[in-house]
């Protein structure tokens, strides 16, 4: 299974890359079928809101996009991540408004059903070779035997039963430690843990981020970024100081522009970065901007760009909250380390007084606060990112260039700016 790098294609660096995103929501996607089928009617505020044509930024597929890379002969070459459950109704409702059609190629972040079980709806693009004869799959080999013995007809058609109407796949298992070169431009692969094994003892399930070109970074699934990957990343782009000063270097690394990051409710789980740690995560890669991805329900799109508005200000919470892991006071960094298995407090106390059903975006953006200040201690004023929740059908756009002086409008989308 030799490394496809698509050599024959060039990336045109100076026009923007895109990233379509497919999907912004947890494994269950939104709306939440117990949610909406609750016979007192006290689904919550979320889930109610996307089942209206005013609330449609709710409708939440699992997570996924589609890179879109410009090349030097003026076509496109599109790379999905992940194809998850929700794949088939995301495509259909964004392919045709976006125009998209071709997928060029797909690379898979792990082998949970969020991420790998709607690969069999790639027969629409394969079979008879409607839109292409066949889709190099890039995976990792933990994802690659699990596809095996999940979907053996995927990898060897030898293994078809019925008619044989199967897609048609060329597999590319990639080593975690050396970046893959894709039409015309590098990704590099970020291995991060999401979650355990149950075993005795337990040992980390590792899924893939993946650095785009130096400039984007996508992270959807992640509980924890081992310092092995952060040395990764500081090889590739120009990361801050824990006082937010920037070190030049020759030649000079990029600035990250954008971070896609998983930030699944106000809290940490065993699975899932809280919104503590992805801002936390955002502070130490000095990003540009953020984008907040798989957000369950119980939480709506306009509660969530409440609080991001209001911390984008520099709102602070509104009582003292003693920093969990300092013995008290304000951190003076901008950010800092944490050790796998460092905890936030229980459910009950990190959300408080918010009602899902009724939902109050000033409680909601108050715990909040007060669960970023408890778990990070602050940082210094005037050092906020810039950060909005993702929404299924976005677009967002980047230039690239060297220098860490760069601003914001280097960065774009068709939905906040």
């Amino acid at each position: 299974m030799d490394l496809l790098s698509h050599s024959q294609d060039t990336a045109a660096l100076d026009k923007p890359l895109r990233l379509v995103v497919l999907g912004s929501g947890g494994s269950a996607a939104v709306p939440d079928i117990a949610c909406v089928t609750n016979p007192r009617g006290l689904g919550c505020a979320c889930c109610m809101a996307a089942m209206t044509k005013e609330g449609k930024h709710n409708v939440r597929g699992n997570t996924g996009a589609l890179l879109i890379v410009p090349q030097q002969d003026g076509s496109e070459r599109n790379i999905l991540i992940d194809c998850g459950k929700t794949f088939r109704e995301q495509a259909l409702r964004i392919f045709p408004k976006k125009r998209l059609r071709r997928i060029d190629a797909c690379i898979l972040t792990h082998h949970h059903a969020d991420a790998i079980d709607g690969l069999d709806d790639l027969r629409s693009w394969t079979y008879q070779a409607a839109v292409e004869k066949s889709i190099p799959i890039y995976c990792t080999r933990t994802t690659y035997q699990n596809v095996a013995e999940g979907f053996p007809y995927m990898i060897s058609k030898k293994a078809a039963s019925g008619s044989g109407a199967v897609p048609s796949f060329q597999w590319h298992v990639f080593d975690e430690t050396e970046p893959l070169w894709i039409a015309g431009i590098r990704i590099t692969p970020l291995p991060v843990h999401h979650g355990v094994y149950f075993t005795s003892p337990p040992s980390p399930l590792i899924s893939m981020g993946f650095l785009i070109n130096s400039t984007l970074m996508y992270c959807s699934d992640v509980s924890f970024i081992p310092e092995s990957t952060w040395a990764t990343i500081a090889r590739e782009v120009t990361l801050p100081s824990s006082t937010g000063t920037y070190s030049t270097s020759y030649p000079p690394l990029p600035r990250l522009c954008a971070l896609i990051i998983d930030s699944s409710s106000l809290r940490l789980s065993k699975s899932h970065f809280g919104l503590p740690q992805a801002l936390g995560t955002a502070r130490r890669l000095g990003a540009l901007k953020t984008y907040l991805t798989d957000l369950p329900h119980m939480t709506s799109h306009e509660c969530w760009l409440h609080f991001c508005e209001d911390y984008g200000k520099g709102r602070e919470p509104d009582k003292e909250v003693p920093w969990s892991s300092g013995g008290g006071g304000r951190r003076k960094e901008v950010w800092r380390k944490w050790e796998e298995g460092e905890q936030q407090g229980p459910y009950a106390h990190v959300y408080g007084e918010f009602d899902p059903v009724d939902e109050d975006f000033e409680v909601f953006t108050e715990k909040a606060l007060e669960a970023i200040e408890e778990w990070d201690g602050g940082v210094l004023a005037g050092r906020r990112p810039w950060v909005r929740p993702l929404a299924d059908g976005l677009t967002i756009s980047w230039t690239e260039g060297e220098s860490v002086d760069i601003s914001e409008e280097r960065v774009w989308d068709d939905l906040y700016h």
